[in-house]
């Protein structure tokens, strides 16, 4: 397993699955501060983030390039109406995507994830971001996603 996966993996998953699915559907919809997403939501845009840096980490692999769009976080959190959705079906989607994208990663060769570039979009793209002087790989949009991804997780699990 690479480092890039910041020890993410099937297993952690599976386990992190384990404890949401374990949360009740009326703490979840609440939203964490006045103002703020609710659990549901968070995990809306986990999905979301997913789907768009499985995406990425295709596309990087295709084309050789590393420059990516940015996207509408909010507005795709709001419009696919996550708060309204079942607990468990995003748990079992985040999830689906999630494993998914740990075996994608798991297969891709170091001399790939490692191979600088001098263009990258990180500076406005990445959770993370990295000046746009300063060369960078596919390991580290992996990276910065698995790093993301623990930083909602945080949102979400701890009270």
């Amino acid at each position: 397993m690479p480092a890039s996966t910041l020890g993410f993996d099937a297993d952690r998953i599976a386990g992190i699955s384990e404890d949401l699915f374990e949360m009740q559907e009326s703490f979840v919809a609440k939203p964490r501060k006045e103002g703020a997403w609710s659990r549901k939501q968070i995990l809306g845009h986990l999905i979301d983030s997913a789907s768009v840096n499985h995406h990425r980490i295709i596309e990087a692999q295709i084309t050789g390039s590393i420059v990516f769009n940015g996207y509408a976080h909010e507005q795709w959190v709001e419009l696919q109406e996550y708060q309204e959705q079942d607990w468990e079906e995003l748990v079992t989607l985040w999830s689906s995507l999630n494993m998914h994208i740990c075996a994608v990663v798991e297969r891709i060769p170091t001399e790939v994830l490692d191979k600088p570039q001098n263009e990258h979009s990180y500076e406005k793209t990445a959770f993370r971001e990295l000046p746009s002087d300063q060369a960078s790989t596919l390991g580290y949009l992996i990276e910065d996603y698995f790093a993301h991804l623990q930083y909602h997780l945080d949102q979400i699990i701890n009270k």
